[in-house]
């Protein structure tokens, strides 16, 4: 074990030794997840590895069957008694691959088939969010944020927005992939026919963490929409240093978080994503701040960078 320790690495200063250190956590992540690959490849069945492979050209039916055989492998994977680590090997290794396939799908032949997608595994009917709701939620998210760069936020279907605003509502703390993709509602915000601020105010008095992190996201494509909202927010949390943390991560280039899972947004957009904030809206939150008395713990010229939770 001694030779895991930094201290006995070679380099004679603190950047030999912070390089060590990420080349060996990266090292070590590597190895964890061919371990976890070799796990699920253990797990699945010869059928599912199969219906995967059919979904390398972009086909409805393909792409179907692959997330229902996965949902299905992840329930088996589920009864196992080795305390979640083949649901957790199952999950990750196939998430992607499956979100991919979907994506592709999607993106030929546009919302008819997602919202197709979306009402075979809509929560609302079933009254439980399901091991497949992530995948769904994670493509309902890409195209949600796709219509709102491409061709502005008219163009998203309300019933898009609706699937998943709705999701938070339904999750009882075991699908936390879905209930982080539905935060991209965010996106939505100055939609004429959803209210992001009626869902957001509305799930702020049982899940503020939620309710942040969705107008976290609407910071990102509407400041003068989301600020008001996000001010309100700060008001109206219990858990409010969650809700300022991600203020401390607002400016430059966007937090992963801000994306669905998985997805290359550079790449396809052939751009960098990167925030500025405006004056007026940084105004709107430090007074908010102010006026919940929050400023107090901070520096007499506190920067929204102070509002990092430090543990």
């Amino acid at each position: 074990m001694s030779s895991l320790r930094l201290h006995d690495c070679p380099g004679d200063d603190a950047a030999d030794e912070e390089s060590i250190g990420n080349d060996w956590l990266e090292d070590r992540g590597r190895s964890r997840r061919r371990e976890r690959e070799r796990m699920a490849a253990r797990v699945v069945d010869d059928e599912f590895e199969e219906a995967l492979e059919r979904t390398r050209s972009p086909d409805p039916a393909a792409a179907v069957t692959a997330l229902a055989r996965y949902e299905r492998e992840l329930e088996a994977a589920l009864e196992r008694d080795d305390g979640g680590e083949s649901y957790r090997a199952v999950f990750w290794t196939y998430y992607e691959p499956v979100v991919e396939s979907i994506d592709a799908v999607a993106r030929e032949d546009g919302w008819p088939f997602l919202l197709e997608v979306a009402e075979a595994y809509d929560h609302r009917e079933d009254g439980t969010l399901s091991d497949a709701t992530a995948v769904v939620a994670n493509v309902v998210a890409r195209s949600v944020i796709r219509a709102r760069l491409t061709e502005g936020v008219d163009a998203i279907p309300v019933a898009a927005l609706t699937y998943l605003g709705s999701i938070p509502t339904f999750d009882d703390g075991s699908f936390e992939i879905a209930w982080e993709e539905s935060q991209h509602v965010g996106w939505a915000i100055g939609h004429p026919e959803y209210s992001l601020e009626e869902t957001v105010l509305e799930a702020v008095e049982d899940d503020d963490i939620w309710a942040g992190a969705a107008t976290f996201r609407a910071l990102h494509t509407d400041q003068e929409a989301a600020a008001p909202l996000y001010a309100e927010v700060i008001r109206r949390a219990d858990d409010v240093g969650f809700v300022l943390d991600r203020l401390a991560h607002l400016e430059g280039i966007p937090n992963w978080s801000v994306f669905p899972r998985g997805w290359d947004v550079d790449a396809e957009f052939d751009r960098h994503f990167t925030l500025s904030l405006e004056e007026s809206t940084e105004n709107q939150l430090r007074e908010a701040i102010t006026e919940i008395g929050y400023d107090e713990r901070l520096p007499e010229d506190w920067t929204l960078e102070d509002l990092e939770l430090r543990w």
